[in-house]
């Protein structure tokens, strides 16, 4: 990583230097914003990473709102059935990435159905939502 000095266009237009250095990776993309002053800025391709995903267990997670997927009536399945479905929710306690697996076939497109409706409490840490990723069993009887 090498440091660069931005340079500024004054009023009269003189060239002068600005007192602070932001870092600039070496190679790969890097964005351009807009500065106060008019000009530019390079940021570091480090200063857009994704938050990182907190990986939970379920006794950790605080449900608002739990949507049981329709048994079709045609599905002779027994009794008790299950379905563990993996959530991504993000920091609104909105269910973004849902993976149903180990679920009979002809009920897992209605629990991905039912899975995008649930709600939950946002996972706070430090005083701030965090992004999180846990698995639920489903026991329909």
């Amino acid at each position: 990583m090498q440091r660069s000095t931005f340079l500024a266009l004054g009023l009269a237009g003189s060239i002068s230097a600005m007192a602070q250095t932001v870092p600039v990776a070496a190679a790969g993309p890097a964005d351009t914003v807009a500065a106060a002053d008019g000009g530019s800025l390079v940021l570091d391709g480090a200063s857009r990473a994704e938050p990182e995903v907190l990986e939970l267990k379920w006794h950790d997670v605080t449900t608002r709102r739990q949507v049981k997927p329709v048994v079709p009536p045609f599905a002779k399945l027994a009794r008790p059935i299950r379905c563990k479905i993996r959530f991504t929710v993000d920091e609104a306690g909105l269910p973004v990435e849902i993976d149903v697996a180990e679920c009979p076939g002809v009920l897992r497109e209605n629990a991905t159905k039912a899975a995008r409706k649930w709600r939950f409490e946002p996972y706070i840490q430090d005083g701030i939502a965090r992004k999180t990723h846990f698995a639920a069993i489903l026991v329909i009887r």
